[in-house]
Parts: C-alpha cells; structure tokens; sequence
C-alpha cells in the first residue's frame, strides 16, 4: 500500500467545517478582528469559534497574536508544517479571487480527501485512469469500500468515470491543485 501523509487528511478534515471556512473568510476580508468578533460574525458562540480556530492553527494555517486579553488571528504559515505554506496561499488565493458563495466549494474540495482511503485512491489514480476492481486490488479494499470512497470523491468533485475507469479530475480551484500537489507519489 501506498506512504500515506496523516497531516494531509487530518488538514483536509479540519477545512472540511463549514463554519471553520466562514471563519477563515471573515480573517482574510476583516483583519484584526478578535475572537468575539469573528465569533459573532459567524453565528457561534465565543468557545465555539475559539475552538474552531485552535484547530485550524494547529494544522498551521493560522497564526495568532495576544493583544492585551484578545487573541487575534492572521492567515500564516506555521513553518513547521510541511503543507502549510502551499495551504495557506491556495486559501488566500480562493479567498482574494473567488466570492465568498463560492467559499462552501473549499469545505467539499476539503471533504473529499478528509480520510486516508480517499487519499489513497486519488494517490492511485494520480498513475492514471483505473478500473473499481484494479484500486480494490493495488489498495487491498473491499468493493464497497472502494464503490463508496470513490462516490465520495466523485461527489466532491475530485473524480470522473471515463470509458469504466476512474479518472482523477480535481476542479480549477486554487485549494484543489494545492492538495492534488501535496498528494503523496509512491
């Protein structure tokens, strides 16, 4: 089976909330705000955003700083984080180009590869096109797993059937060729 990165799916799932999304877009157009404010912007409660941006900070998405009793966060790169940096300028740049209608796109795109079987099968694929049966095989997975993570990527726009083989097909959006990047090679 293939070298999986956990920091991969374990990022994807955090992007994967709808409300973390909200938050990074109200970070992005309204720099400096804190966290009540963000919170409120978003429709959660203080602890809830608080959570909420904690957990995309500790996948090195965000950087944050104290001010007085306030924290405020800031997109940035935690150098540590091997995929951060390509990360965090795919954001800024869906962020920057795209309306924020379109933010829920970068929750799905995320969605898609938030579980190492769905990374696995995109990795597989990124040979080329292959049959339900041939990924099963090359990844030791049963049928329905296979039938139901593909469904899954298809889903989320991640795969196609052409000719009775799956094709990895990410969409034009910036987050999608970061991650399509950050797919581990065997």
């Amino acid at each position: 089976m293939h070298t999986l990165n956990p920091t991969l799916w374990r990022t994807c799932r955090v992007l994967a909330g709808g409300k973390r999304i909200q938050l990074l877009r109200q970070i992005h157009d309204l720099p400096g705000r804190n966290v009540a404010g963000l919170a409120e912007s978003v429709g959660v409660g203080r602890a809830a955003a608080s959570q909420e941006l904690r957990r995309i900070q500790s996948r090195g998405l965000l950087q944050s700083e104290r001010h007085g009793v306030a924290v405020v966060y800031r997109l940035g790169a935690d150098p540590q984080v091997r995929s951060a940096v390509p990360l965090v300028k795919a954001l800024e740049t869906a962020l920057s180009r795209l309306p924020p209608a379109r933010d829920l796109e970068m929750a799905r795109l995320a969605f898609g590869l938030a579980y190492p079987r769905r990374i696995a099968l995109a990795q597989a694929l990124l040979a080329g096109p292959q049959s339900e049966t041939e990924l099963g095989i090359a990844l030791r997975l049963s049928a329905f797993a296979v039938f139901s993570h593909l469904r899954i990527l298809r889903d989320c726009g991640w795969v196609r059937r052409e000719n009775r083989r799956m094709v990895l097909a990410p969409p034009d959006h910036p987050l999608a060729k970061a991650l399509v990047r950050l797919l581990p090679t065997s």
